[in-house]
């Protein structure tokens, strides 16, 4: 615990001169203080997020992954379930590394796509995603404020697929460091949009965007990676002329502090919490 406690806090210290740097020669919002509101907050779930958060998502994905890994490898003379699934073939995993990387990617953002949007149009679940958008100054650390339950259904969803489509597996553990930090930068305050590429691959202006309280851009931009799906499914809000200012949820509050937003989603309400754009979401 000690060990993986001090590797946090580097990992912490080296991403806030890294970030630090970064934003302050490309900002997005020029002058925005680094001692922001919530930051404070946000240092408590930077250190909740690796030490409980992924340990419950960890569980609960093995809960769902491997009834679902027995059945497809049953007839394993014997075998561990991990050996059962690394000697699975299917033609998906026949396929070079390379392009199972690519199609595990797509494959990653959709089912994100959709369950991020899930989060947002149902108010049962928008209780649980309203956390991470209760920072009204938005910069990398903002990324950290992720509900154990958002955490846990998100992972579920995305891992289940991959095991019952036959993927290797071992390209999943390899993707978790890679869109974690990609997710850190896209909420940092960047004013970098890809120029060409602002539709091919998500940036922080892009994922900016989704943040915003201001009208036109409530409800879109849900892909974590690539934009062009809010393309496809009619959701992108991207303009070229200006960046987002505002920051946060219409008609609730989420109060600070680690221990305060990990009960919001279940405090007692007189009525339906409002969704991003102050409506009232679906009920599940």
């Amino acid at each position: 615990m000690i060990a993986r406690l001090a590797a946090l806090v580097a990992v912490l210290a080296v991403l806030s001169v890294v970030f630090g740097v970064l934003e302050a020669r490309w900002p997005s919002i020029r002058g925005q203080r680094r001692r922001r509101p919530g930051l404070g907050t946000d240092l408590a779930w930077w250190f909740w997020n690796p030490l409980v958060n992924q340990p419950i998502a960890f569980v609960g994905v093995l809960v769902v992954v491997v009834p679902i890994a027995l059945v497809v490898t049953a007839g394993g003379d014997g075998a561990t379930l991990k050996e059962r699934l690394e000697a699975r073939e299917t033609w998906l995993s026949a396929q070079p590394l390379w392009l199972q990387t690519v199609q595990l990617l797509v494959l990653f953002d959709l089912i994100g796509y959709w369950s991020h949007r899930g989060f947002h149009r149902i108010e049962t679940l928008w209780r649980y995603h309203a956390v991470h958008h209760s920072s009204v100054e938005l910069d990398w650390l903002s990324a950290v404020r992720v509900h154990p339950v958002n955490e846990l259904g998100t992972r579920v969803l995305q891992a289940a697929p991959i095991v019952l489509l036959g993927y290797d597996t071992s390209l999943v553990a390899a993707f978790v460091p890679l869109l974690t930090f990609y997710a850190i930068g896209l909420h940092a305050n960047l004013r970098w949009d890809f120029g060409w590429f602002r539709y091919v691959i998500g940036s922080p202006v892009y994922h900016r965007w989704h943040h915003t309280t201001e009208l036109e851009g409530l409800d879109r931009n849900f892909a974590g990676m690539f934009p062009w799906l809010d393309i496809v499914f009619g959701t992108l809000y991207f303009p070229r002329d200006r960046q987002p200012l505002e920051f946060g949820i219409l008609g609730d509050v989420v109060p600070t502090g680690l221990l305060r937003q990990l009960w919001y989603p279940w405090r007692k309400r007189p009525a339906a919490v409002p969704g991003p754009d102050g409506s009232v979401p679906a009920e599940a």
